[in-house]
C-alpha cells in the first residue's frame, strides 16, 4: 500500500469544478497511480492542489464513492482510500438497473438471443474437447433431473446457469461472462415457470442435449435453429402464464423453418 503519492493534479478552470475534479481524481485510479488500499490525499491537499474550493472537493468525493471507486473511513487513519473493485458488484448492479429500468421483457429476450448467437458461434470455433465433454455431461444431468416426477427446480435452473456459464467461457471474453451473469439474475424470476411444465422442461433439456452435439460437430447452423426452438418455446411458455402485456413488444422471432422443426421431447 502506497499513501505518499506525490500529486499531480491540474487546477482546474472549468465552470463545473467538482466534475473536473472527478475525472481527475477516477483517471489516476484507472491508470493505476492509485492502487486499491492506497489512501487519497486529504481533503485539504486536493483543495490545494486543484485551486477550488473544499465544497468541490467534497462534492466529487462523494461522486466516486457513489460509484464505488472509493470508501470512506473513519478514525486515526481516517479518509477516502481506493476500493477494490469486484465484478460481481457490478453484475448486481446491472442487473438491479434493468429491473429498476422495467425493460420490457421482449427487449431482455432480444438482447439475449443475440448474445446467444455470438456465444455459440465462438463455442462452436473455439470450443475444446474437454469443455464440450463438460457440457455433454450437464446436459445429460439435467434430462435425467427433468424427467423425475419431482423435480427439483432450483438443481435444475442451476445446472442451466452452469450449462450457460460454460459455453461462455469457450468465447475466452470476459465480458460475455459479465453480461450473461446480468441477464441471469435479470431472468431469475421467470425461470420456475419455465420448468413447471413437464413437456416443456422436457423439451428444453433435450435441447441442450442437441444444442452440445451441434458444438461438437461444429455446426452453427444447426445450434442457431436449436437455440431458436428454445426461444419460442420458452416466450410461449411465458405468454400463457403472464399473457401478452409482460412483452409489450414483439420478441425476436427464429426463421419459419426452425419453428417448424420438431424438439424431440421424452
Amino acid at each position: 500500500m502506497n499513501t505518499n503519492h506525490r500529486i499531480n493534479f491540474q487546477p482546474v478552470t472549468s465552470t463545473n469544478k467538482s466534475e473536473a475534479i472527478r475525472l481527475q481524481i477516477e483517471a489516476a485510479i484507472l491508470d493505476n497511480i492509485f492502487l486499491p488500499g492506497d489512501r487519497l490525499p486529504s481533503e485539504r491537499e486536493l483543495q490545494d492542489a486543484f485551486k477550488t474550493s473544499r465544497g468541490s472537493v467534497r462534492e466529487a468525493l462523494g461522486a466516486l464513492k457513489q460509484k464505488g471507486l472509493l470508501e470512506a473511513r473513519k478514525g486515526a487513519r481516517g479518509g477516502y482510500y481506493i476500493r477494490e473493485m469486484d465484478i460481481n458488484d457490478t453484475i448486481d448492479q446491472l442487473a438491479v438497473m434493468i429491473k429498476h429500468q422495467q425493460m420490457p421483457l421482449a427487449k431482455l429476450l432480444e438482447f439475449q438471443y443475440a448474445m446467444d448467437q455470438a456465444v455459440l458461434a465462438a463455442a462452436v470455433t473455439n470450443g475444446k474437447p474437454s469443455d464440450i465433454d463438460r457440457l455433454d455431461a450437464l446436459a445429460d444431468e439435467l434430462v435425467l433431473l427433468c424427467r423425475t416426477q419431482t423435480p427439483d427446480y432450483e438443481q435444475i435452473s442451476a445446472i442451466d446457469k452452469n450449462l450457460n456459464l460454460l459455453m461462455v467461457k469457450m468465447t475466452e471474453n470476459p465480458f460475455f461472462e459479465w453480461m450473461m451473469r446480468s441477464v441471469q439474475l435479470t431472468f431469475r424470476s421467470y425461470e420456475f415457470v419455465v420448468y413447471q411444465t413437464p413437456s416443456v422442461r422436457n423439451a428444453i433439456a433435450q435441447n441442450w442435449k442437441n444444442v452440445v452435439l451441434a458444438v461438437r460437430e461444429r455446426d452453427f447452423q444447426r445450434g442457431t435453429r436449436l437455440y431458436g426452438h428454445w426461444y419460442v418455446l420458452l416466450e410461449q411458455c411465458l405468454r400463457k402464464q403472464f399473457g401478452d402485456t409482460v412483452f409489450q413488444h414483439k420478441t425476436v422471432q427464429p426463421c419459419a423453418s426452425d419453428t417448424k422443426s420438431n424438439i424431440r421431447s421424452s
